[in-house]
């Protein structure tokens, strides 16, 4: 009895090994297919949008059919089945009439019947099994449609990687951009870390320098940011910096410092205090000045008037410069020349304690200055991220740009009487031509400045609030002139009277590195605003950097 069993449990364990791989035969190219549709989507949305290249299509295709594929084989290959599941499935597809679901019940003894009949059913169970033709009742069928389909999927999805996808070239400018700008975010840390590591700084300082890069780091890592947010981020930062460097600058008390601390220097009692004062070197000046303040009373009377003297002169060289520092050595030379030594040593304190200031706000402001200076690097290099593999076509138009200007400049030689070659003025040069005024003088600094080399001329010309082009397009008032106008016009007043004017050698230049930063600053601000079409943003950054100057 338990053998016969064992003989239909082993024929029913045959069946479910070629059900598995009848369903694998049918499923897997499903399974491909189902890989095989979402890559189809996701070629379909890459190009309409930026998401992917076309190699990275490649493998994401690979990818989802190979995971379409094992998820399959996972279901179809290891589902498990018991054996009276497995009894019900060979009455269904044989059609067996019950008989293995009835013995495998029989035998679980969910059915409670007699020895006898339960031997007589598992006998007859094996004899209709044994009459059973597995491989036509149970075939093996490939679905040839099915594998049609995903070679032409196939077929489709090497084609789209084939085409070129417009979106590529985006999206290779969007990551390099995003690089670039991870890049300068760990730049600005290394740059804060600095700062706040710089012992010649005081706490206010350093936190007054590290805010703006604070600020910028924080918009930088939002991870949303356009190029051209990126660059008025950086920009901003940049300026806030420069600010802040001219905030503190020391420059012109150096500079003074080189004459004023001769005196000084010529005196034994000071000489130290003085050289310091020349080299530039605020701080050790400051703990010379109170060095000398503690030796005051062992100096005698004659080095004491000496010194006076010398405070005085240094202190009227700093009149126009510093006046807080010239006052506080004018009071010590007076104290001294008063014999008052204990007053004297008080406002050299001051003194020193104004230099060691001085050499603070010194320090910030070459802080500042190196911090706007990595800033400027990292806008650019942000600026130029994602532009080499535009360079060769903007050449390309810019040469045919320029063989076209050049046509129109030798058109216009005559009107403009020759004075767009040396000034920038080009053929609008008398206000007659037509450019506007927003490019007119971008375009003559090209062709003669920062455009064409990267160099800053001396000056830029700087065109007329209002132009002709806008005065036409403005409404008039009719008047009616008298009759004795008409016929006489001297009679009406020197206006009607009066010739034509002469235009001569008229100029309105400024210097061009004082202008530049105004309308770079207007530039970057415009840029952030959304209602600038994206497609004039690329044009109006690569303008504003072309006229970069020097230094």
């Amino acid at each position: 009895m338990v053998e016969n069993f064992d003989t239909l449990k082993t024929q029913l364990n045959q069946w479910n090994g070629r059900r598995r791989l009848r369903d694998g035969l049918l499923w897997v190219p499903r399974g491909i297919l189902t890989g095989l549709l979402l890559s189809a989507v996701l070629a379909t949305l890459s190009r309409f949008r930026p998401l992917i290249t076309n190699d990275e299509l490649l493998w994401w295709a690979g990818g989802l059919m190979l995971g379409g594929l094992l998820i399959t084989l996972l279901v179809v290959l290891f589902q498990r089945r018991s054996l009276l599941q497995q009894a019900y499935f060979a009455d269904r597809q044989f059609k067996l009439a019950e008989r293995t679901s009835t013995a495998v019940e029989i035998h679980e003894q969910a059915l409670e019947v007699p020895t006898v009949l339960a031997k007589q059913q598992l006998n007859d169970t094996l004899t209709a099994v044994q009459s059973v033709n597995t491989i036509q009742q149970l075939p093996l069928e490939i679905e040839r449609r099915d594998w049609t389909i995903i070679l032409l999927g196939i077929l489709l999805l090497l084609l789209a990687w084939y085409l070129e996808n417009p979106q590529s070239a985006i999206l290779t400018q969007q990551r390099t951009v995003n690089e670039a700008i991870a890049e300068e975010v760990a730049e600005l840390e290394a740059l804060q870390e600095e700062i706040l590591q710089n012992p010649d700084l005081s706490s206010e300082q350093q936190e007054e320098l590290v805010q703006p890069l604070e600020s910028a780091i924080e918009e930088l890592e939002q991870g949303n940011l356009s190029q051209e947010e990126a660059v008025a981020t950086l920009s901003e930062a940049e300026a806030n910096l420069l600010e802040l460097g001219n905030q503190n600058d020391q420059s012109d008390l150096q500079e003074t410092l080189q004459q004023a601390g001769q005196p000084l220097s010529n005196n034994a009692n000071s000489q130290q205090f003085g050289e310091n004062l020349q080299n530039g070197d605020l701080g050790q000046a400051g703990a010379e000045a109170s060095q000398i303040a503690d030796q005051l009373p062992q100096l005698s009377q004659q080095e004491q008037q000496e010194l006076a003297q010398d405070l005085a002169e240094t202190a009227d060289a700093l009149a126009g410069t510093d006046s807080e520092l010239s006052d506080q050595l004018n009071e010590a030379s007076e104290a001294l020349a008063n014999g008052d030594t204990e007053s004297a040593q008080e406002d050299l304190q001051e003194a020193s304690a104004t230099l060691q200031q001085r050499a603070q706000e010194n320090a910030a402001a070459q802080q500042a200055e190196g911090a706007a200076s990595a800033l400027s690097e990292s806008r650019q290099d942000v600026a130029q991220a994602g532009q080499e593999g535009q360079e060769g076509q903007q050449g390309a138009e810019g040469e045919q740009g320029q063989s076209g200007q050049q046509g129109q400049e030798g058109q216009g030689e005559g009107s403009a009487q020759g004075q767009g070659e040396g000034e920038g003025e080009g053929s609008g040069g008398q206000g007659s031509g037509s450019s506007s005024s927003g490019l007119a003088g971008g375009e003559e600094l090209g062709s003669g400045g920062a455009g064409a080399g990267g160099g800053s001329p001396d000056t830029v010309f700087v065109p007329d609030p209002i132009e002709i082009n806008e005065l036409s397009e403005s409404e008039g008032v009719d008047i009616e002139l008298p009759a004795e106008c008409i016929s006489n016009p001297e009679t009406c007043g020197g206006l009607l009277s009066e010739t034509e004017t002469e235009f001569t050698d008229e100029q309105s230049v400024v210097p061009y590195d004082q202008v530049f930063g105004d309308y770079r600053d207007s530039a970057n601000e415009a840029l952030s605003d959304e209602y600038i079409p994206l497609g004039l943003k690329g044009f109006i950054r690569d303008y504003f950097s072309s006229l970069e100057p020097d230094g």
